[in-house]
């Protein structure tokens, strides 16, 4: 079994079944790594998936060994972004994504072998479409991919972490003119400021984020949809702000995360419900390390509660040494991982 030629090939009516047992295989080993992850999923939802898969722009591929058997399976997909979406802090304006990467157990020992073939293949199928950057997520319980994407160029972005229920956090005391409020209209230029000042924070820390007047507007366009009236419930964001005295020295972003259906036929992401998604955290500099952070997340749990929510989630970057410490002491342990590569728009060069 060792040292096996691995082909990549589209993905036939007589590959399905064999497909559909290694991804419940994978399924099965993430659940029983990670019970917060979704349980593996009868053979019919699974299939399901894959002829979806196939109706899509780019069809999925799988790896085969030397006797033809299925040992790997991918669908590439295009994401292009708006130039006016807020995720353009985070992403490039076209990505490819690795959905539904499904791989053999790493104790096989072709694994590694298997996941370098659908790499190559991902890299030439994003080369002729022309994409600026690559993304793969990855569950942080199975760590064993992560020296194999680093090889193939791919950089730490950020990790989901989640939480079932908000734990209780304890309280410190404050002088009377701290507290936290619900943001108003004539807060925006400090919510600016503070929006500001955390993503310039994560630039030295990730080479992925990265400030924009664009990214300014769309996080402008958010809170005209709370001034205009609009609940959290109809897509606007929940602002809390800590204030003290008559200056505004934190504030917190979040919004209703649901999800309905399968992650566009990938269930791994989080089971079905409804989330607090905590979106953007910012405390001034001068005020960090007093427990104000802990203030705001407390209070933005406290305007979350009545939404009948299943968990809590947010993304953070592991290697910010502020964001890698503070979120597993509010009780947020990480799901997921995530790993970019991008390339120049100009000239295609990987940086």
């Amino acid at each position: 079994m060792y040292g096996q030629h691995i082909a990549v090939v589209p993905v036939t009516d007589e590959h399905i079944p064999a497909i559909v047992e290694l991804v419940r295989a994978q399924e099965r080993r993430w659940y029983s790594l990670d019970p917060r992850l979704r349980n593996v999923r009868s053979a019919e939802q699974v299939m399901e998936m894959l002829q979806l898969h196939r109706r899509q722009q780019l069809p999925p591929v799988a790896a085969l060994d030397e006797q033809g058997r299925v040992c790997g399976y991918v669908h590439p997909k295009i994401w292009q972004l708006h130039p006016k979406d807020g995720l353009r802090a985070f992403f490039t304006a076209r990505n490819g994504l690795a959905k539904s990467l499904t791989l053999p157990d790493p104790a096989d020992p072709n694994a590694f072998r298997v996941a370098g073939a659908l790499f190559a293949t991902l890299s030439r199928l994003w080369s002729e479409q022309q994409v600026y950057g690559e993304m793969i997520r990855w569950p942080c319980c199975d760590p064993w991919l992560s020296s194999l994407v680093r090889k193939q160029g791919f950089l730490l972005d950020s990790d989901l972490a989640y939480q079932a229920a908000p734990v209780a956090l304890a309280s410190c005391p404050f002088p009377d003119d701290i507290y936290a409020r619900l943001a108003r209209p004539e807060d925006e230029e400090a919510l600016v400021a503070l929006f500001t000042e955390e993503l310039l924070f994560h630039e030295p820390y990730t080479p992925f984020v990265r400030m924009s007047s664009s990214v300014e507007r769309a996080f402008r366009d958010r809170l005209d949809l709370l001034w205009s009236g609009k609940s959290v419930e109809e897509g606007a964001p929940l602002v809390v702000v800590i204030e003290r005295g008559a200056q505004i020295v934190a504030m917190s972003e979040s919004d209703l995360y649901i999800i309905e259906a399968e992650d566009d036929g990938e269930p791994y992401f989080m089971p079905r419900g409804r989330y607090g998604h905590i979106n953007n955290v910012g405390v001034q500099q001068a005020f960090r390390g007093q427990g104000i952070g802990r203030l705001l997340v407390q209070a933005s749990f406290e305007e979350l509660a009545h939404l009948r929510l299943d968990g809590y989630l947010l993304w953070f970057n592991p290697a910010n040494p502020l964001s890698s410490q503070f979120w597993p002491r509010m009780g947020f342990s990480p799901l997921w991982r995530t790993y970019q590569r991008h390339y120049s728009e100009r000239g295609g060069v990987l940086f």
